[in-house]
Formats: structure tokens, C-alpha cells, sequence
């Protein structure tokens, strides 16, 4: 019977500690959430959309993760997926999203490839202008891949083009 009850016992802690720290893990994604979804909204605003983003599964931390929204063009902002947005809507909400968390990302490196596929030229030029600023702005280098052509005149930037010509890559630095 003591067993029992020292087995109960410890159950009960165990389960409390667990709550505890369930509690602590909703208070910090909850805060970073608010933060990343603030700085997702305002970068959406900037290519005339309108967003957020949302933590599904908060009760189960096995199963919880982030759902984003965007709608572009007037739309109310749905689920993103392959089904709703274009391509370049989505490589926009992506991105919109990415640009949003590095402030909390604590890397020297980062990279990125094929960033801008499928966005318009407007919306590839905002982007483009904004991961400039974050590079900026967090004192990280920056890797961008991208198979479009760049122009980032006056910008503090290091520009390395690659091109397939007549089957060999031409490499050539741009000023």
C-alpha cells in the first residue's frame, strides 16, 4: 500500500511539473508568435496583402505547428497551400513569413534558394529590398540564390553571377 501511495505521489509532481512547463512553452510561442506575427503583417502590407499567422495543436506539443494565412488582391486571408495562391503568392507569403522570423534566429549564415520563383517583378523587388534590409539590421551574412536577374543599385551588397553559356558556367562579379 505504500508503494502505492509514494507511486501516486510521484505521478502527481510529475504531472504538475509537466504542466508547469506546458504553461512556460505556451507563454514563450504565444510572445514570440505576437512578435513574428506583427513583422509578418507589415511586411505583407508591403506587397498589398493581408495576413497572420497561427499555432495550431497549442494543447499537444508533439502535434502543434504553425499555420499561415495570406490573402492577396483583397481576398480575406485562407490557409496557405498549393490550391488557393499562385506560385508567386505563395513564394511571397513564404518569404513574408522567413523575413518575420530572423529576429529571432540566432545564426552568423544563413542561405536561401530560389526565393523569388514565380513572384512578379514587383513583389520579387520589395522582397528583395526587405532581405537586404534584414541582412542589414541583424549583422548576418546572407546566401541568395536566385535564377532571376538582381539589381541592387547603391545597396552595400556582393553580387556574384553564375550563367550557363554554351554549356560552361560564366562567373562574373557584378559592381
Amino acid at each position: 500500500k505504500e508503494k502505492a501511495k509514494v507511486a501516486a505521489e510521484n505521478r502527481r509532481k510529475t504531472l504538475e511539473e509537466i504542466n508547469v512547463r506546458m504553461e512556460k512553452w505556451r507563454s514563450v510561442i504565444n510572445s514570440l508568435l505576437e512578435s513574428v506575427n506583427t513583422e509578418y503583417q507589415n511586411i505583407l502590407s508591403q506587397v498589398a496583402a493581408t495576413g497572420f499567422i497561427h499555432l495550431i495543436n497549442e494543447n499537444d506539443i508533439e502535434a502543434a505547428g504553425l499555420e499561415i494565412y495570406v490573402g492577396f488582391k483583397g481576398s480575406p486571408p485562407i490557409p496557405l497551400n498549393i490550391y488557393s495562391q499562385s506560385g508567386g503568392e505563395r513564394s511571397t507569403a513564404t518569404m513574408a513569413f522567413l523575413l518575420a522570423l530572423q529576429k529571432h534566429i540566432k545564426s552568423p549564415f544563413r542561405a536561401i534558394d530560389e526565393y523569388d520563383v514565380h513572384m512578379d517583378p514587383r513583389n520579387r523587388e520589395i522582397i528583395a529590398n526587405l532581405l537586404i534590409s534584414a541582412v542589414k539590421n541583424e549583422g548576418a551574412q546572407y546566401l541568395a540564390i536566385t535564377p532571376n536577374q538582381m539589381f541592387f543599385e547603391g545597396k552595400d551588397v556582393h553580387i556574384i553571377t553564375v550563367q550557363n553559356v554554351d554549356g560552361k558556367s560564366l562567373i562574373r562579379e557584378v559592381d
